[in-house]
């Protein structure tokens, strides 16, 4: 994630963030025939839905109505991401880009046509169907104090001990809690992860080190091949470059890919200003410049453009965190680019931002455009580090709690 002018803003997406729909008015369908512009992509946690009227179109764009939607009333589409668009008059609007179980209807659906659908459970009454299930234990799920107790008891956003070896049943049970009490919700497209596992095709050869250090990081924190390398023709997740600089991302993940931004990644100054810095150096990081909401780390940096503190001007209305920051250049930037990639396969094993600066999943700032993050256990408006603690996200290190939340998500199901 970078700044500019001083304020930071987010694509998701990605990266990044997870958003609901307050915060603007839209009174009606937009008509396919407007010219639209994307303005924004944001990952939403998998939801099932019913649709109650409307269109499904083919793109965010809305270029072409593919699916009449009375057409299926009894259709239950699932979420994965949604999009912020205006029309040439102006007017916003959301879109939530939904697909079937098969995968085989999907497109673009007016937020507001799409109702949540909860199934309905069926039993059966026939006697033989009950004197089997009487003769299998149904498994004991622990109880909803026993479990807050946990998570009372383990650190801040990280579940330990016991929080990872309860039953399936447990986490069948108290997929939400879990959900809300450590960041976490399922954002990877159905398909990415199949026996545990996603195949990831980079599109630029350039790209390939740091994805591959990225890859390492993850799978040797948790002791499995959750990433490996694919190609053009068997892959589940894609990784290339793409152009941040309007949207203000430096990495980005979209449910099946991730970005990282074409322009910085060859600014041999960004993010630290030029080169080469001593051996050691203090840097100040710059939080925000305002009262504006931040959501720096999302994708790709865990805070914004790192400035040196005996080098620039320090403005008093900003909001500032000391690291300390060592190596040669090329380390200093490789650590940093290989960080966004970390950050963003680290949602798409599940794990949403953190208010600590030493994860790889940090961010100042639980809100995007003035809206929180889906999963979230509590609002936060800077980080809750103190200063001079590395940063997970400019050294591209995995905490112990980004890897005891990957454990879990893995436990729910996300990957």
């Amino acid at each position: 994630m970078k700044q500019r002018q001083g304020i930071m803003t987010l694509i998701f997406a990605a990266v990044l963030s997870i958003g609901l729909l307050g915060g603007f008015t839209s009174t009606a369908d937009v008509s396919a025939k407007q010219t639209v512009k994307v303005v924004k992509v944001q990952k939403v946690a998998t939801k099932a839905y019913r649709a109650t009227k409307g269109y499904m179109y083919n793109s965010p764009k809305l270029t072409k109505k593919i699916h009449n939607l009375k057409n299926y009333p009894k259709t239950t589409f699932y979420s994965k991401k949604r999009v912020t668009i205006k029309t040439t008059n102006n007017k916003t609007a959301y879109y939530t880009y939904v697909a079937n179980k098969s995968g085989k209807i999907k497109g673009y659906v007016y937020s507001k046509y799409l109702k949540l659908y909860q199934p309905t459970k069926t039993t059966s009454t026939s006697s033989s169907n009950s004197q089997s299930d009487n003769s299998i234990s149904t498994p004991q799920v622990i109880s909803k104090s026993s479990l807050s107790s946990l998570i009372a008891a383990s650190p801040d956003l990280d579940p330990t001990g016991e929080l990872l070896s309860l039953t399936s049943a447990d986490y069948k049970t108290y997929q939400s809690v879990f959900n809300k009490n450590f960041n976490v919700g399922n954002y990877a497209d159905e398909g990415v992860f199949t026996d545990d596992q996603a195949s990831i095709y980079v599109k630029s050869p350039t790209l390939q080190p740091y994805v591959q250090k990225a890859i390492d990081k993850w799978n040797t924190a948790l002791g499995t091949t959750v990433f490996t390398l694919g190609t053009a023709q068997n892959h589940s997740l894609t990784l290339g470059f793409g152009n941040g600089q309007s949207e203000g991302w430096d990495g980005v993940f979209d449910g099946d890919s991730v970005q990282v931004d074409y322009y910085d990644f060859h600014d041999r100054t960004y993010p630290y200003g030029p080169m080469p810095l001593p051996s050691s150096q203090t840097i100040q990081i710059k939080l925000s410049t305002d009262d504006t909401d931040v959501d720096g780390a999302a994708e790709g940096m865990a805070a914004t453009r790192v400035k040196q503190s005996a080098a620039t001007h320090r403005d008093t209305s900003a909001h500032y965190l000391t690291t300390t920051v060592s190596g040669t250049p090329t380390e200093l930037l490789e650590n940093y680019w290989v960080g966004v990639i970390t950050h963003e396969l680290g949602h798409a094993l599940g794990l949403d931002h953190t208010p600590y600066f030493q994860d790889i999943m940090a961010a100042p700032a639980s809100t995007e455009d003035g809206q929180s993050q889906e999963n979230a256990k509590y609002d936060w408006t800077t980080y809750k580090d103190s200063d001079n603690v590395q940063g997970g996200a400019l050294t591209a290190t995995l905490s112990q709690r980004d890897i005891d939340r990957a454990k879990l998500t893995k436990l729910l199901g996300y990957w």
